[in-house]
C-alpha cells in the first residue's frame, strides 16, 4: 500500500500549505462596480484596509504566529468575506491553532466558491474525519476524487482513496471500501498487487467476512509467496472456516520458514486439539514452551511471552514455575494493563498452590490499579465468602463486579454464596431467601455443577430437603463429566448420602410414631 498508515495532521498541513502559502501578490476584493465617486472612494478605502490586514496576517503567518495571523485574516475577511485567498490563509491558521471546526467553516465557504478544486475538498474531508463526522468526510472524499486532478494531486488522491476505503470498511460498507482499493490499483497508485490484496483481506477479516478475506489473502500469496505473514492469516481463515486440513498444511508451510514463530505454533496446536490429535498438539506445546523459555532467558521484553509460558506451566501443574515466570515479568517496565493482569494471574496461581495469604495481597494490588476490574472484584469477594471473612466487603466487591457484567452467571453465583454465608453467620433466613434467588438466576445463565451444589446447600438450610437432594444429584452428574473435579464429586456425594439417610430416618420415625398411635388406639 502506498500509505500503510496516514496521519491526518501531516496530510492536512501539507494540503493547506499547498494552497495556503501562495504569497500576497496583488489583492483585490470582489465587489459590485461603484455607482458614484463616493462609492468608489469607499470601495478603495475598504480595499486598502483589507489589504493592510491581509499583509499583516501574511507576515505573521510566515513567522508562524498563528493566533496574530488569524486575528488579522479575520478582520480582512469581515471586510471582504468572499476573498478566496483570505479564506485559505484563515483555514491554515485555524488548523494550526487546533480549531478544526473554524477551519472547516472557512473551507466550506471555499468549497462553494471553488467547487472543482481537489485540495479544498480533500482537506475538508480530512478535517471532517478528524472531528468524527464520517458521513460528511465520505461525501467530501467522494467529491474530491471526481475533481480535476493534477499530477501533484495524485499523492493526495491515493491518501484520499485510502482514507475513504478505511471509513467504508469501518462503517461495514465493505464492497465500497474494496472498490476504492481497486481504483487505487487501476490508477497505478498501488505498486504491489500483493499488498493491495493483503490490505483488503485484512479489512474483510476484521469484519469477520472470512471467506472473502481468504480470497484476497490467497491472491496476495499468489502475487508474492515471500509474504509469510499472509500465510498466517490464510491459516486463521481456514481454521475459522473449519477447513482444518488446509489450515494444518498452511501452518506447516509457514513454520518451515519461521520455525520459532510461537504464535503460529500456538494456532497449530489449537487446530490439532480440535482434530483430537493430542500427541501432535502436545508436541507443538512443548516446542512453544522451549521457544518461550529461550526468549525469556534471553531477556524478552514482551509480556505476552511471559503470560503464555506461565499458562503452559500452569496447564502442566508446574505452579511454582508459573509463579516464577510472572514474578520475573514484573521486573520489566509494564503498562498498567499488563501489571494488573500479572497481579490477577498470580492471585490465581497462589490460590491453586494454597498460598492463600498471597491471594488477597495480589488481588488488592490489581484493584489498586483499577478499582473496577470486575474479575478481581468477584474473585476477592468470593474468596472472602468462601473463607467466612469480611462478608460485608465481599458483598460490596461482588456487586461492583456485577455492575460491569449484570448477567454474568459466575458473579451471580458469588453473590448468592456470599448471602448464604452471611445468613449462616447472622442466623437470618431472609438472607437465605436472597441467596436462593441469586443462585437460581445464576443457574439459568450458567449450568455449572458448583452452582447446583450451592443451591442444594441453601435449600438444605431452608429445610427443603427434597429440593436439595434433586439439585445435588444434578451437581453430581455434572461433576462426573469433569476429570479434574474428583474432590468436588466426593464432597457432593457425601452430602447426598447424608441427606438420604436423614430422609430415611425421618420416614422411619414417622412410621414408628404412626404405628404407636395405632396400637394405642
Amino acid at each position: 500500500m502506498v500509505f500503510a498508515k496516514s496521519f491526518i495532521i501531516i496530510a492536512v498541513s501539507i494540503a493547506l500549505s499547498s494552497f495556503g502559502l501562495l504569497g500576497c501578490g496583488s489583492f483585490s476584493t470582489k465587489q459590485n462596480p461603484p455607482e458614484s465617486g463616493k462609492d468608489a472612494y469607499l470601495l478603495l478605502r475598504k480595499q486598502k484596509e483589507a489589504f493592510s490586514y491581509f499583509s499583516t496576517g501574511y507576515f505573521f503567518l510566515l513567522e508562524r504566529s498563528w493566533e496574530i495571523a488569524a486575528d488579522n485574516f479575520e478582520k480582512a475577511s469581515e471586510i471582504d468575506p468572499s476573498s478566496e485567498r483570505i479564506l485559505k490563509h484563515l483555514a491554515t491558521c485555524y488548523f494550526q491553532l487546533g480549531e478544526n471546526e473554524k477551519a472547516i467553516g472557512s473551507l466550506e465557504k471555499l468549497a462553494k466558491q471553488i467547487p472543482q478544486e481537489f485540495n479544498i475538498h480533500y482537506t475538508l474531508a480530512t478535517l471532517y474525519e478528524s472531528v468524527g463526522k464520517k458521513k460528511e468526510a465520505i461525501f467530501e472524499y467522494e467529491y474530491a476524487r471526481k475533481c480535476n486532478i493534477t499530477q501533484l494531486d495524485y499523492v493526495f488522491l491515493a491518501d484520499a482513496l485510502y482514507r475513504l476505503a478505511n471509513i467504508y470498511m469501518d462503517e461495514g460498507v465493505i464492497e465500497k471500501g474494496a472498490e476504492c482499493y481497486q481504483t487505487m490499483f487501476k490508477m497505478h497508485l498501488i505498486a504491489q498487487p500483493a499488498k493491495f490484496h493483503y490490505e483488503i483481506g485484512i479489512k474483510y477479516f476484521e469484519k469477520n467476512i472470512v471467506d472473502r478475506a481468504l480470497e484476497h489473502f490467497l491472491s496476495a500469496k499468489k502475487y508474492d509467496p515471500k509474504l509469510n505473514f499472509t500465510s498466517f492469516y490464510i491459516t486463521l481463515c481456514y481454521d475459522i472456516l473449519k477447513d482444518y486440513d488446509n489450515a494444518v498444511e498452511e501452518a506447516k508451510g509457514f513454520l518451515l520458514k519461521e520455525p520459532d514463530n510461537w504464535a503460529m505454533r500456538l494456532t497449530l496446536s489449537e487446530i490439532y486439539e480440535k482434530l483430537e490429535r493430542e500427541s501432535e498438539r502436545d508436541e507443538e506445546v512443548e516446542k512453544i514452551k522451549k521457544i518461550l523459555e529461550n526468549n525469556v532467558d534471553a531477556g524478552s521484553k514482551n509480556p505476552r511471552e511471559y503470560f503464555l509460558l506461565s499458562q503452559i506451566y500452569r496447564s502442566q501443574h508446574k505452579i511454582n514455575e508459573a509463579i516464577n515466570t510472572i514474578e520475573n515479568m514484573r521486573l520489566l517496565p509494564l503498562e498498567e494493563e499488563a501489571e494488573m493482569e500479572a497481579h490477577f494471574l498470580l492471585a490465581n496461581l497462589y490460590y491453586e498452590s494454597q498460598n492463600y495469604g498471597k491471594v488477597e495481597e495480589e488481588l488488592r494490588l490489581a484493584l489498586k490499579i483499577n478499582p473496577d476490574f470486575h474479575e478481581a472484584n468477584n474473585f476477592l469477594g468470593y474468596f472472602f465468602a468462601e473463607n467466612n471473612r469480611n462478608i460485608d466487603e465481599a458483598i460490596v466487591l461482588i456487586k461492583r463486579a456485577l455492575n460491569s457484567q449484570p448477567t454474568n452467571g459466575a458473579y451471580l453465583d458469588s453473590l448468592g454464596w456470599a448471602y448464604y454465608k452471611k445468613a449462616q453467620i447472622e442466623e437470618r433466613d431472609d438472607y437465605l431467601v436472597m441467596a436462593l434467588q441469586k443462585l437460581e438466576e445464576a443457574v439459568k445463565i450458567l449450568e455449572e455443577p458448583d452452582i447446583f451444589e450451592h443451591i442444594g446447600d441453601v435449600a438444605y438450610s431452608l429445610g427443603s430437603w427434597c429440593d436439595a437432594l434433586d439439585v445435588w444429584e444434578k451437581a453430581k452428574a455434572l461433576y462426573e463429566k469433569i476429570p479434574s473435579c474428583e474432590k468436588q464429586l466426593g464432597n457432593v456425594t457425601k452430602k447426598i448420602e447424608k441427606l438420604k439417610r436423614l430422609i430415611s430416618m425421618e420416614k422411619n420415625s414417622t412410621k414408628i410414631i404412626a404405628g404407636h398411635r395405632e396400637k394405642k388406639i
